[in-house]
C-alpha cells in the first residue's frame, strides 16, 4: 500500500455524485414565532408568542445537524485527504466516496464530521485487520493525528474530524468487507444499502435528535444501531411529529430496548446489538426512563 496513482474521479461533484437529497420536513423552514416585537417607540419588547415542542425540538437539531454539501467544510475537509488516500491505496484503490451518518443526512456536530469509505481491491497476503492497521500507520506517518474506532480511523484535518472506513470489495456479492477492531473479526456487510435505507427512511429528524441526547448524557450507544433502533421504534408512528415521535423513542428505549435483537439488513448473521454489552443497553434504558419523565424537552436536548 504504497505511493502510486489511482484512477478515479475525485472533483467536489464526483465525491458527492449518487447522494440522496435532505429530505427534513417543511416545518422546520417555516418562519419562527418571534420571541420580542417592536413596540410603536421602536423598542424592542418581549412578545408572549412561545415556541411549540415540534418547533423547539427541529430549532435544535438544525442547530448541531450536518449538511452534506459540496461547499461544506466537512466536504472540504474530506476531498482535501483524498490525495493522502490515493497515496496510500494506490493501484488496489477502487474509489473513495461519502459514507456514515453524513450522507445519510443524520450526522451532528456533536459527534462526528464526515465518513468516507475507501473501496479497495484484494491486496495479495493481507487480510482486510492488516488493511485497516496499514491505514493506520500510513496517517500517522504523514504526521497527521489519527487514533481508530470500531471500523474506521479517524484523522484530524483542519479542525475536522474525517472518520476513514478501509473496506475490501466483497467478491461474493456487492457490498464490502470491514474490519472490526472490536471483534477483531472480518464483517461482510452493505454500506450502501444502509446509506439507502436510513436516507430513504423519513426519520433524519429523529434520529438527530436521539443523537443529540445521546451527546447530552455521555452514552455509548454506535450510531448504525441507534439508527435502526430508532426507525424499529418510529414503527407505525406519523411522521412530521418530531417531539411526540422523539418521546415514542425514548419510551421504547426505556421498556423494550434490552430485549430486542437487531440484525444488519444487509446480513442477518451480524448481530448488530452485540455492539453493546449488556451493562451497556441498561444504561441507556435507564437514561430513558429517566427521560420520559420530563415533560420539558429543553431538559433533554439543548
Amino acid at each position: 500500500m504504497r505511493p502510486s496513482s489511482a484512477d478515479g474521479e475525485t472533483s467536489s461533484h464526483a465525491f458527492f455524485r449518487g447522494m440522496p437529497e435532505p429530505c427534513f420536513p417543511d416545518y422546520e423552514h417555516r418562519p419562527p414565532p418571534q420571541l420580542f416585537r417592536n413596540s410603536a417607540d421602536g423598542k424592542t419588547e418581549p412578545s408572549f408568542t412561545m415556541l411549540t415542542n415540534d418547533q423547539y425540538a427541529a430549532s435544535i437539531v438544525e442547530k448541531y445537524h450536518i449538511t452534506a454539501d459540496s461547499g461544506s467544510p466537512q466536504h472540504e475537509a474530506a476531498d482535501e485527504i483524498v490525495p493522502v488516500l490515493k497515496k496510500w491505496g494506490a493501484k488496489h484503490l477502487l474509489g473513495i466516496t461519502p459514507s456514515g451518518a453524513y450522507v445519510k443526512n443524520t450526522a451532528i456536530t456533536l459527534s462526528s464530521d464526515v465518513d468516507v469509505l475507501v473501496s479497495l481491491s484484494p491486496v495479495p497476503n493481507m487480510e482486510i485487520k492488516k488493511i485497516f492497521w496499514s491505514l493506520f500507520e500510513f496517517m500517522t506517518e504523514q504526521n497527521l493525528t489519527a487514533h481508530t474506532r470500531d471500523v474506521s480511523v479517524r484523522v484530524r484535518w483542519k479542525d475536522r474530524n474525517v472518520d476513514l472506513i478501509p473496506a475490501y470489495r466483497d467478491p461474493h456479492t456487492s457490498g464490502n468487507v470491514l474490519f472490526d477492531k472490536k471483534t477483531g473479526a472480518a464483517v461482510h456487510t452493505d454500506v450502501a444499502q444502509h446509506v439507502h435505507l436510513i436516507a430513504n427512511s423519513g426519520r433524519q429528524q429523529e434520529i438527530c435528535a436521539l443523537k443529540i441526547w445521546r451527546e447530552r448524557k455521555g452514552l455509548d450507544f454506535p450510531s448504525f444501531y441507534l439508527e435502526l433502533t430508532a426507525l424499529r421504534a418510529l414503527e407505525g408512528e406519523r411522521f412530521g411529529r418530531l417531539a411526540d415521535n422523539f418521546q415514542s423513542v425514548l419510551r421504547y428505549l426505556a421498556n423494550k430496548f434490552e430485549r430486542v435483537v437487531v440484525r444488519d439488513p444487509a446480513n442477518s448473521d451480524n448481530i448488530v446489538s452485540n455492539d453493546l454489552s449488556e451493562q451497556g443497553k441498561r444504561l441507556i434504558a435507564t437514561a430513558a426512563r429517566e427521560a420520559v419523565y420530563h415533560e420539558d424537552l429543553q431538559k433533554l436536548i439543548w
